[in-house]
């Protein structure tokens, strides 16, 4: 009992400090781009959709690659750890059907928050994008190519795997989503911070239950990219388009 309680607490201190350290690690990257590209004349200071690029690119699409990597190779236990393999017809089907699942719950708790008048804070991407609509346009294939990839690499291939070594399939799709959801604080602004941790956190468990059952991290990386990518595009014609 006691060496199944110290390989559980190791495994979740492990998952929070990669947690931890890949958005520290990113910080330190993000800076040092935006500091190189200000050398070479480059507006960052007050360009917050340059700014956000950066912060995509190098944040989910460098730092957590790298982190993956390195990660993997120190431990010893090598890509194989990754069930990452080629999708088939199958998870073309696991794809369809998670894709449902999540708008059906989004739809479903929007509804349930506006009837309740609910207040949910705001992402800083979505402020950004309200003052700069064109960069939503951009997220689009960043959502696909490194916002979806990058973060389901961390939180799930490493975090939820890792949990997944100590805890039962459950426990680690709750835990590693739990640390998902945390994790989305720092980008948030104004009231209604945990409503919103709590979306994502119903949402985590979608793409932690695919990865688990599905055995393969391409299933919730496209998910996530699409849903991303799909809420980029709805929110850039909600502002070109909506009536002032």
């Amino acid at each position: 009992m006691d060496t199944r309680l110290r390989q559980r607490g190791r495994s979740l201190l492990t998952s929070v400090v990669l947690a931890v350290s890949g958005f520290l690690l990113g910080s330190f990257v993000v800076f040092l781009t935006a500091q190189s590209l200000i050398l070479v004349g480059v507006n960052v200071v007050n360009a917050p959709a340059v700014q956000l690029v950066i912060s995509t690119v190098m944040l989910q699409g460098v730092t957590f690659g790298l982190l993956a990597i390195g990660y993997l190779k120190l431990s010893g236990l090598g890509f194989d750890f990754l069930a990452l393999r080629r999708p088939t017809i199958r998870d073309a089907g696991w794809i369809v059907g998670g894709l449902f699942i999540f708008f059906i719950l989004y739809v479903g708790m929007n509804l349930i928050i506006s009837t309740l008048s609910v207040p949910v804070a705001e992402n800083r991407v979505a402020q950004i994008g309200g003052q700069n609509p064109d960069v939503l346009l951009l997220l689009v294939p960043f959502s696909l190519l490194l916002i979806g990839p990058g973060e389901e690499l961390l939180f799930r291939g490493l975090i939820q795997g890792t949990l997944r070594r100590a805890f039962q399939p459950i426990s680690s799709i709750f835990l590693s989503s739990a640390i998902f959801a945390v994790s989305h604080a720092t980008a948030l602004s104004g009231d209604g911070q945990l409503t919103y941790m709590a979306i994502v956190f119903v949402l985590a468990l979608v793409l932690g239950a695919t990865y688990e059952y599905a055995e393969n991290l391409v299933i919730p990386a496209v998910i996530h990219g699409i849903y991303n990518a799909a809420l980029f595009s709805a929110l850039y014609i909600q502002i070109i388009y909506s009536p002032l």
